[in-house]
């Protein structure tokens, strides 16, 4: 009489048991659920490397839009690198195709007839493919449009820079199957951050870059960062003095006690070394310099030669790896590390300080 009910419950447990495994190769399947193919101090992972719920199933969702059962078959996005701008923008270009493939069921598929900076071997060269079998297409793709739902193949138009309504809608929430936690301050960021952290994953060669650019200028941890943009973004924003961005990191020093202040400081301005240095003594300011000399430039396709294009790539992954960032939320990158953070921590106010905009996804 008292082993009866242990028995029903062994039974239960079994049956349980056994429709939880049934359902998880359902899910896996065709997908390569791999967490070492994430960047260098993944945001997906929280620090003891739990893997949240919410953050395993939107990635699962990715990689099963991007590998589907049948490639000859699957209704296909293409994504145009254009029309050119710099790496921060192109990256959230490919985070609208991204975007537009979620809500429509489709695998994203790189056009590398429409790339003139970064073409699909451009991209690849630094991070792994976004599809490992789904890369092609075969019938005539159409320009993006009310119908779009009656083609396989859709591509959007090389000057999208005003979407239609129905695309704005889905710059504000996740598509359907993947819920943003109820906590989260920002849906959308959260849900960009994890397409960014799916498209940056580094090929092994990028990896070791990031390493061993770490080791070269003394990267450590914890520590905060700055990223200060000059050059072509004064075209675009206004100017922000260095105080402006020193003064949170003053207060996150003061509140530490430390005595050894290190910032990690991305810039493409080699003059904002020199005058953070001679204006905060105190500090040590760590950054490639180099890799800022040669970003130097007003120019777009100086700036995306391979190692302009690792110095930027690394200065993103540095960031993602500071504990504390300032910088400007006009800017793409600035807004790559918040959306990327938002994945990561669901809210971001204390961990990352804007010098001028509020965030917002466009």
């Amino acid at each position: 009489m008292i082993r009866k009910p242990r028995v029903v419950v062994l039974v239960k447990i079994v049956i349980l048991i056994s429709a939880l495994y049934v359902l998880s190769q359902r899910l896996s399947k065709n997908v390569d659920f791999n967490l070492s193919q994430y960047p260098i101090d993944s945001p997906l992972l929280k620090p003891d490397n739990e893997i949240l719920p919410d953050n395993e199933t939107v990635v699962r969702f990715i990689e099963k839009l991007q590998h589907p059962e049948d490639c000859g078959s699957a209704r296909k996005f293409l994504c145009p690198f254009t029309p050119a701008c710099g790496f921060g923008c192109m990256t959230h270009k490919l985070v609208d195709c991204f975007i537009y493939a979620g809500w429509t069921n489709r695998t994203v598929v790189l056009d590398p007839s429409r790339g003139p900076i970064i073409t699909k071997e451009g991209w690849e060269e630094s991070f792994l493919p976004i599809s490992e079998n789904c890369t092609s297409w075969s019938s005539n793709p159409v320009e993006w449009g009310p119908d779009h739902e009656q083609h396989q193949v859709v591509k959007l138009s090389e000057h999208y820079a005003t979407p239609t309504p129905e695309l704005s809608r889905w710059h504000i929430d996740p598509p359907p199957g993947v819920h943003a936690p109820s906590s989260v301050e920002s849906p959308i960021a959260w849900w960009v951050g994890h397409i960014v952290q799916y498209i940056y994953r580094l090929q092994p060669s990028m990896e070791d870059h990031v390493r061993a650019a770490k080791d070269n200028i003394g990267f450590v941890q914890p520590i905060p960062g700055i990223q200060v943009r000059r050059t072509d973004k004064l075209r675009e924003a206004p100017y922000q003095p260095v105080e402006r961005y020193m003064s949170p990191i003053e207060r996150y020093y003061k509140e530490r006690n430390g005595t050894r202040k290190l910032v990690y400081l991305a810039t493409e301005e080699p003059a904002v070394v020199k005058e953070l240095q001679t204006k905060y003594p105190d500090y040590t300011f760590i950054c490639d310099l180099p890799t800022i000399t040669r970003a130097n430039s007003p120019s777009t396709v100086n700036r995306y030669s391979s190692n302009a294009r690792s110095g930027m790539i690394t200065d993103i992954m540095l960031l993602l790896s500071c504990d504390f960032v300032v910088c400007t939320l006009s800017s793409n990158i600035c807004r790559l590390v918040y959306e990327v953070q938002s994945a990561r921590l669901w809210n971001v106010r204390d961990t990352l300080v804007s010098a001028d905009d509020p965030y917002k996804f466009f």
